[in-house]
C-alpha cells in the first residue's frame, strides 16, 4: 500500500474520530440541557403544589394594624364599598372576551381605605361605553387573599377622565389614591367568593396548575430519552461502517 493510500486512511480514520467525540459531546450537553428542564418543571410543580396547599390552609385573618399582611394572606374585611366611585381596569379577556376587571374602595369598620378586585364584566359591543353596575350599599364582610397591585404594559396614555366610574389602563396606587382623595393600602385584595352575582371571579393563585409543570416535565425527559437514542443509532451505524471497510 502506498504511502499516499495509507495517509487517505489515516485521514479518513481521524476524521471518523472527530466526529465520533463530537457526536459524544453534543450527545452529552443537549441531554444534559434537556434533563436540566424537566428537573426545574418538577421544581415548579413542587413549588406550585405548595403554594396551593399553602392557600387551602390558610387561616383567615383579621384586617388590624396589629396584624401585619403578607402576599396571599387570606384576609378578613368587613366595612362599606364606596358606591359612587369605582374603576373599571381596561383590556382583561376572560375565555376569549374581552372586559374589565372592576376595582372598588372599600371604607373598612377600622377606617381605612383598602381596594378590592369584585371580578370582571364584559365590556360592551360600543367600547366608547362603559357598562351598567351597580355597587352594593349594605355591609359588606368579605374573605379575601392579599394581592400586590401589577402595572400593565402600556400601549398608549392612561388618561383618566372626571367622570365616575373612571375607565384605566393600569392600577396606579398614587393616581387612585389622588382621584379617591384618600390613600388607600399597598394591596389589592381579591375575594374568595362573589361579592356581586353578575361578576366573574377569574383570579387563580398560580396560572399554570402542578400538572402542567409535570406534563413539561415529561416532554423534556421524552425528548432527552428520544436524543440519546438516536446518538447511539448514528453512534453504531458509524461503528459498521469502520468495521465494514477494514
Amino acid at each position: 500500500m502506498s504511502n499516499l493510500q495509507c495517509g487517505y486512511i489515516n485521514s479518513k480514520d481521524r476524521q471518523r474520530n472527530l466526529f465520533k467525540w463530537i457526536l459524544a459531546l453534543q450527545a452529552v450537553l443537549i441531554c444534559s440541557l434537556l434533563l436540566f428542564l424537566g428537573n426545574w418543571q418538577l421544581q415548579r410543580a413542587a413549588e406550585k403544589e405548595q403554594l396551593l396547599l399553602q392557600f387551602t390552609q390558610a387561616e383567615v385573618k383579621q384586617n388590624s394594624s396589629a396584624t401585619p399582611i403578607h402576599l396571599f394572606d387570606k384576609v378578613e374585611l368587613s366595612g362599606h364599598l364606596i358606591t359612587d366611585h369605582y374603576f373599571f381596569l381596561d383590556n382583561r379577556t376572560w375565555q376569549g372576551q374581552v372586559g374589565y376587571e372592576v376595582i372598588a374602595a372599600l371604607k373598612t369598620n377600622q377606617a381605612n381605605i383598602q381596594l378590592i378586585s369584585l371580578g370582571w364584566l364584559a365590556a360592551p359591543s360600543d367600547r366608547n361605553r362603559l357598562p351598567s353596575l351597580t355597587l352594593p350599599n349594605s355591609a359588606l364582610n368579605v374573605i379575601a387573599y392579599a394581592d400586590k397591585p401589577s402595572k400593565a404594559l402600556l400601549l398608549g396614555d392612561d388618561t383618566w377622565t372626571q367622570s365616575w366610574p373612571k375607565r384605566i389602563q393600569q392600577l396606579d396606587l398614587h393616581k387612585i389614591s389622588s382621584a379617591l382623595k384618600t390613600p388607600v393600602s399597598e394591596w389589592l385584595f381579591r375575594p374568595v367568593s362573589q361579592v356581586i352575582p353578575e361578576l366573574t371571579l377569574t383570579w387563580k393563585p398560580v396560572v399554570l396548575p402542578p400538572q402542567r409543570h409535570t406534563g413539561y416535565a415529561v416532554q423534556w425527559y421524552g425528548l432527552a430519552t428520544a436524543w440519546l437514542i438516536c446518538s447511539a443509532i448514528l453512534a453504531r451505524k458509524m461503528f459498521i461502517n469502520k468495521e465494514s471497510s477494514v
